[in-house]
């Protein structure tokens, strides 16, 4: 099965991982962990799996999916 950009197992739990720990985090640390994710899977682009066009779609789509919740967050934090 190939991997996903937000599998299931970060939200079968009654909080999604991502806002369990964004609750802990001050708004200055939960925009750094956006930013170094989406830096994190920019960078890596191609570099796993053999660069095969499955891994660069999975590393752009996790960026994508960062950068969408980093939009989503400062639109809801000010």
């Amino acid at each position: 099965m190939p991997e996903q950009i937000n599998p299931d197992h970060y939200k079968d739990k009654l909080i999604e991982t991502f806002d369990a720990i964004a609750s802990q985090l001050t708004k200055e640390q939960v925009i750094g962990y956006l930013r170094f994710s989406i830096m994190k899977y920019v960078c890596r682009f191609g570099a796993k799996h053999n660069s095969t066009q499955e891994a660069k779609l999975m590393d752009i789509g996790k960026a994508e999916w960062y950068t969408n919740k980093l939009l989503q967050y400062l639109n809801d934090h000010g």
